[in-house]
């Protein structure tokens, strides 16, 4: 890809879910209204609107895009393709839990949110495109900004696993495999 086509991928993308958002914006304003959201779903505290993500949602997906983009060209090849694959997965998994949550299954969305953290003993789980797959995963169901703020803070926790835990835990492992075979 031309290095000028290659600059213009995150407005384009940022576009793209802009426009998506928009038009689903639009839909649930002519369909009821578009829904807010107020944290912890207490109804005692100030609400969020959808309307927020029009702002929050293209900017994630810019930085996001930036960031891909800048790691991929300096570093080894498939780097790309492994962030869509992470952002994919975030994605899904975001989407699974908006959806459980959605149909009442809590028990789902009670098992798969504290399980965050501990996939970030097998993938880097506190990239950018991990956060931004979440949100979007996430964001029919609880808009932009709640996933987005929850994302984050689980972000930084999956930091400190992937980062600092993880490579603690791998020569932990690899001391005790040597120690075992030894004689």
């Amino acid at each position: 890809m031309h290095p000028a086509q290659r600059h213009r991928l995150p407005i384009r993308f940022a576009a793209i879910v802009a426009i998506a958002l928009g038009a689903l914006l639009s839909w649930q304003h002519l369909h009821g209204g578009v829904p807010s959201h107020s944290f912890l779903a207490r109804k005692d505290y100030p609400s969020i609107s959808n309307w927020w993500g029009l702002l929050l949602l293209p900017a994630l997906t810019w930085g996001t895009s930036v960031v891909v983009l800048r790691r991929g060209s300096s570093t080894e090849a498939g780097a790309e393709r492994r962030a869509l694959t992470l952002g994919a997965g975030a994605l899904i998994y975001g989407a699974a839990m908006a959806f459980s949550f959605a149909i009442g299954a809590e028990q789902v969305t009670g098992v798969l949110f504290p399980a965050m953290p501990l996939l970030a003993l097998i993938w880097p789980t506190y990239r950018a495109e991990a956060l931004l797959g979440f949100v979007l995963g996430m964001s029919y169901t609880f808009g932009a900004v709640l996933p987005t703020f929850i994302g984050t803070v689980v972000v930084l926790i999956s930091a400190v696993v992937h980062l600092g835990i993880r490579p603690w835990l791998l020569r932990l492992g690899l001391a005790l495999l040597s120690a075992t075979r030894s004689p």
